[in-house]
């Protein structure tokens, strides 16, 4: 009243305003002061039912000096509802997650673009003639926009629901804008690619039977890489879900296995692939381990060729298959057909190979030369009783027999030959591998004990038998009597000595005779002349 003489009361009502007092003679007015500490008074005054929302207090103004005097009036109270700031994810199971929006960091960087849609709809519930406005950790004000970009991985927002309305009353919560970990499934890099694709080599080929025993001791650390706190599950084809493969061997056949990694913070953060085991057969082919395929070609022939092959043995076509041949361990140029004709000796291999897995086996046959013999030389034991001959040859790759006098045989495996006749023969040495032939004349000497020249054509004359022509042709024969008397001179190349002396034919007797070969060898013996 900005002055003293006065005395005001307030009353809830009309009617305690009217009474002022209650039947007991008590007022009815609000209290000046709380009859008890925290009690209702002027001061301390709440409108309780019925009176919500609105309420009219009467007052009563009575003059202190002059008696009678008062004056009436009436204040309204209006109590406006304040906004409510309703969860952001009414739908969430667990409370303490309905103020919370996640979301998986696609991008495995800080931060965030949240697409805000649907947020504010969420947080008035249906409210309307309200203003919702967001503030940040520093309580400054933000535009909370769509998409609204975060740079940390939980952002507190505050929001604040205004009532549009004079006295603009508002109400405050928060929520929490957090971004989890996606996790990765590191299993693209090529060295990791490379472990799930083998070829069905393994050293027992009753093993190469389309399975194969993948080693993944180290697959669950390659996948997750530097990631900690990550699930990781297997699936299998058959649809069996293991935390782990078998580990260290995993036995399997051709399979695709479902990997998936999941943040069990937030298990919409999910990272899978496909983990395709592949067991890539490789060629059927007769490797000619024990050498039954080998080969044989004649150096002496240059024409002689062989033909070998990379045996496919399961009857598919050659051309489902690339080749390449080898000599001695180097690769032959333009070798890469399934056949390679071969004239010389060496050790060929082949590598056979399917084109899009490059699973490989390799052939080996080995391909020995053989030759021709070459003679060095005929070692001749000869003008004795038992005459002989020892075959020499230069060292060769062949397989040689020998064979006096016969292209056809029989032949031998040694090379020395006894008892042999007196005369000219023809030495065979034959290649058992059919590089050919080899041939030479040689001579054996030697003198008959008697002759009987007696005009009946056989044995009529005495003469060396066996002489080279082109060794000997120029040696020279003696002939004596018993008594040592020079009878006749006579070439070994000649008709002989026709047992008659300047034209007389001589008696029946032993005779000496003396050579000189042209070679440098000399003899001397003596025959019977028979008549």
């Amino acid at each position: 009243l900005g002055n003293t003489g006065y005395t005001v009361n307030y009353y809830r009502n009309q009617a305690d305003f009217s009474a002022q007092v209650d039947a007991n003679g008590n007022s009815l007015a609000i209290p000046l002061t709380p009859a008890v500490a925290g009690g209702e008074s002027v001061s301390n005054y709440r409108n309780n039912a019925p009176y919500t929302n609105s309420q009219v207090i009467y007052i009563r103004v009575e003059s202190t000096l002059t008696g009678g005097c008062f004056g009436n009036g009436t204040i309204t109270l209006t109590v406006e509802a304040l906004p409510t700031v309703n969860p952001v994810n009414p739908t969430a199971v667990n409370a303490s997650d309905k103020n919370l929006i996640r979301v998986c960091d696609n991008n495995q960087a800080p931060g965030y673009s949240f697409p805000t849609n649907g947020i504010e709809t969420n947080i008035l519930n249906g409210q309307t003639n309200k203003t919702v406005t967001y503030y940040n950790a520093a309580n400054n004000q933000i535009v909370f926009s769509n998409p609204y970009i975060t740079t940390t991985n939980s952002e507190i927002i505050k929001v604040r629901v205004t009532n549009n309305t004079t006295d603009a009353c508002y109400y405050e919560g928060t929520f929490e804008l957090r971004v989890d970990i996606k996790p990765q499934a590191f299993t693209t890099a090529a060295s990791f690619v490379a472990l799930l694709s083998v070829c069905d080599d393994e050293l027992d080929p009753a093993d190469q039977n389309g399975t194969y025993p993948f080693n993944t001791s180290n697959f669950t650390s390659t996948i997750l890489g530097s990631q900690t706190g990550m699930d990781i599950k297997y699936t299998l084809a058959n649809g069996t879900i293991v935390n782990a493969l078998p580990n260290p061997i995993f036995l399997t056949a051709n399979q695709d296995v479902t990997v998936t990694v999941t943040n069990p913070l937030n298990t919409n953060c999910v990272a899978s692939d496909v983990l395709k085991f592949r067991v890539n057969p490789t060629p059927k082919i007769n490797l000619n381990a024990t050498g039954q395929d080998d080969q044989l070609v004649c150096s002496n022939i240059p024409t002689f060729v062989v033909t070998i092959d990379a045996a496919i043995t399961d009857g598919s076509a050659t051309t489902n298959y690339n080749y390449q041949w080898f000599k001695d361990g180097v690769a032959i140029v333009g070798a890469t057909n399934y056949t390679l004709n071969v004239n010389t000796a060496g050790l060929y291999t082949v590598d056979v190979s399917y084109p899009l897995t490059n699973c490989a086996k390799t052939r080996t046959i080995k391909v020995t030369a053989s030759d021709i013999a070459t003679i060095d030389s005929i070692i001749i034991e000869d003008l004795a009783d038992i005459n002989s001959v020892t075959v020499v040859i230069a060292p060769g790759s062949g397989n040689y027999v020998y064979s006096i006098d016969s292209p056809f045989g029989p032949f031998q495996t040694e090379t020395f030959f006894t008892n042999i006749d007196i005369g000219e023969h023809i030495l065979y040495i034959k290649d058992l591998n059919g590089c050919g032939i080899t041939s030479k004349t040689f001579y054996i000497l030697g003198t008959a004990p008697f002759f009987t020249p007696n005009g009946d054509g056989f044995n009529d004359t005495w003469n060396v038998k066996g002489i080279d022509p082109n060794l000997n042709s120029l040696s020279i024969v003696h002939i004596f009597d018993r008594y040592g008397k020079l009878i006749k001179q006579i070439s070994p190349l000649g008709i002989g000595w026709d047992g008659t002396m300047n034209g007389y034919e001589l008696p029946s007797d032993d005779y000496w005779f003396s050579i000189k070969f042209e070679d440098g060898r000399s003899t001397k013996g003596h025959f019977a002349l028979k008549r």
